[in-house]
Parts: structure tokens; C-alpha cells; sequence
């Protein structure tokens, strides 16, 4: 069975959903982007790898040095087999702000290489690694 093109939509969705969370700094919304036991692997952005609780504790404690966090997801690569697994490649572009009189504004960039899974609740990330290619200063 192959990905249709309702997938590919929900499959986009997710991945809006998760920058949003992101953004909003919503962790259970962020967790919801994944399946039960998936596993995230953010070491090259100097994170964890690991159970998604434990990204997501990692995140929530980076992030929280952000007040501003905005990214972009793009240059999608979906493919399927069987229909009900999907590998999913991506580029990303982040813009966080650290406040202060004069914030200070930090560029990240890179790409996403995602397993997803169809699941009772829909498609979710089963799989997760990021390869941040740099951070700078903007």
C-alpha cells in the first residue's frame, strides 16, 4: 500500500504541529507529535538521545533560555513501502531569540531524518534524528 496523498497531508500536519510546539513551547503537544515509544536523537545540537520523555525534558530546559523561537520546514523527501511506515527528510532553518536590553538573535540549520508510523491516533514520529549543520549569530 502506498502513501496517498491524505497521508502525505497528515504527515505535513504533524510536522507543523511539532514546529508549533515548538514555538509555543508546548511540551505536551510536542510529545503528541511522537508514538508511545519513540526515540529522538538531538546529540549533534548538543542534546540527548534517547526516549522521547527525555528529549523532551531536554528540551524544555533548553529552550527555556529562548523567549523568541521560529522554524522553518522544508525540501520534504516522503517515502513509503508498506504504507503504514513512512521515511521523511527535511530541511530546517530555526531563528531563536535569547532576551535582554539588546537580545541576542541565534540562527540553527540542518536536516531532519524521521521515521513516522500510522497509528490508531494517526501518523507520528516514531524515529527522530536531527543533523544540525551550524548555529550562528544573526
Amino acid at each position: 500500500m502506498a502513501i496517498t496523498a491524505e497521508d502525505r497531508i497528515e504527515i505535513s500536519d504533524v510536522m507543523s504541529r511539532y514546529a508549533w510546539a515548538m514555538a509555543d513551547k508546548d511540551w505536551t503537544a510536542w510529545r503528541a507529535t511522537l508514538t508511545a515509544d519513540a526515540t529522538v536523537d538531538y546529540t549533534t545540537a548538543g542534546g540527548v538521545a534517547g526516549t522521547a520523555d527525555e528529549a523532551m525534558a531536554w528540551l524544555e530546559t533548553t529552550m527555556s533560555g529562548f523567549d523568541v523561537t521560529a522554524s522553518l520546514v522544508g525540501d520534504i523527501v516522503l517515502e513509503s513501502d508498506d504504507g503504514d511506515t513512512a521515511t521523511f527528510r527535511s530541511l530546517y532553518r530555526m531563528i531563536m531569540r535569547i532576551p535582554g536590553d539588546t537580545p541576542t538573535y541565534l540562527e540553527a540549520s540542518g536536516w531532519y531524518r524521521d521515521r513516522f508510523e500510522r497509528t490508531p491516533q494517526g501518523w507520528r514520529i516514531a524515529d527522530r534524528y536531527e543533523q544540525m549543520l551550524y548555529v550562528r549569530p544573526t
